[in-house]
């Protein structure tokens, strides 16, 4: 092999492998995995209970930069999901550090994440989306933080069509384990969840323990579907 070849395959080599690698500057709002194996464990089993299929438009409320998708990207095969992001902190929720999301975790995956996605920046009395138009609406590890659970349940209600789903992870209060230990809200139960939810329009349809695929610890990670009725 000359010289002038053997430069340009190490070159190669090192473009390829820079290009897998994920950028540690870039700036988003979320979590910043770089082991895929870590990514596989927490998320494998959400994604098996979100159905997700291309093709899918999904509302995603409270998603701040978009960083659940980023790693449900790493781990799927997605050649075409479109997520519309909802969320009222524009710091979090805007077009560069979304961006900056997406080329963190294709860096992560070594190749594109096969998601589309767009932006809205709600407010306290608005979600700025369309009536009964959406078939899928997520809600992850919000729903605590808000101080008028029914209206929002109600709002969320309003933008998904008959018999759409709405997707909700939450910690779960414990006896003892109160307060999220991150935002200093107060938990709920699953009880206080279906009711809540039910009272305002839904019905139960399934639900999923331990979602994170962790087992111990004082709150359980919990994924429920709700049927729009």
């Amino acid at each position: 092999m000359s010289k002038a070849l053997f430069v340009i395959l190490l070159l190669l080599s090192f473009f390829s492998q820079a290009q897998q690698k994920p950028r540690r500057g870039l700036a988003f709002c979320g979590w910043k995995y770089s082991d895929t194996a870590v990514i596989r464990r927490g998320f494998e089993r959400q994604l098996a209970f979100l159905q997700i299929h291309d093709g899918d438009t999904i509302v995603d409320i409270g998603s701040s930069s978009g960083a659940v998708e980023g790693c449900l990207g790493v781990i799927s095969n997605f050649q075409n999901v479109h997520v519309v992001l909802v969320d009222i902190d524009s710091g979090c929720l805007n077009r560069e550090r979304v961006d900056n999301m997406l080329n963190y975790y294709a860096g992560v995956k070594g190749r594109p994440l096969g998601l589309d996605l767009s932006i809205v920046n709600n407010t306290v009395d608005s979600l700025y989306l369309p009536l009964n138009q959406y078939q899928h609406v997520w809600m992850m590890n919000t729903l605590h933080e808000i101080p008028d659970k029914d209206k929002m349940i109600r709002s969320m209600h309003a933008v998904l069509r008959k018999g759409g789903e709405l997707i909700l992870s939450e910690m779960l209060a414990r006896p003892k384990h109160v307060i999220h230990g991150g935002c200093r809200q107060p938990l709920m139960t699953e009880q206080e969840i279906q009711a809540m939810f039910e009272r305002n329009g839904f019905k139960q349809a399934d639900a999923l323990m331990n979602a994170n695929n962790v087992t111990k610890g004082p709150n359980p990670f919990y994924m429920v579907r709700f049927i729009k009725q």
